[in-house]
């Protein structure tokens, strides 16, 4: 699990995109993995941009406020890498919601 990762997530019968955005040596020796969660729903704006894996499939917008830590178990099924341009945006949308 590795930082720009997309994953689905399944929780009680759910199943949800997110994103790893937490530093890989954190990911690493914790039980949780911090994430945003993407929607396919809302519309993008400057602090929830939209989000494309590499390769160029589109998978929504990243609800960047919503950041927060899951359990590692509820990760299920590794979907790919966010691309270049995708991850920036992510970063920028971060600092912006946490005042960085």
């Amino acid at each position: 699990m590795k930082r720009g990762q997309v994953w689905t997530a399944s929780r009680a019968g759910h199943d949800r995109l997110v994103v790893i955005v937490g530093h890989d040596a954190l990911t690493d020796v914790r039980d949780g993995v911090l994430v945003v969660p993407v929607s396919d729903v809302r519309a993008a704006t400057l602090i929830e941009p939209t989000v494309t894996l590499v390769g160029g499939d589109p998978l929504g917008v990243a609800m960047t406020p919503r950041v927060g830590e899951i359990a590692k178990t509820y990760l299920t099924e590794a979907r790919g890498n966010l691309d270049p341009a995708s991850a920036e945006a992510l970063d920028v949308a971060l600092r912006a919601v946490l005042d960085l």
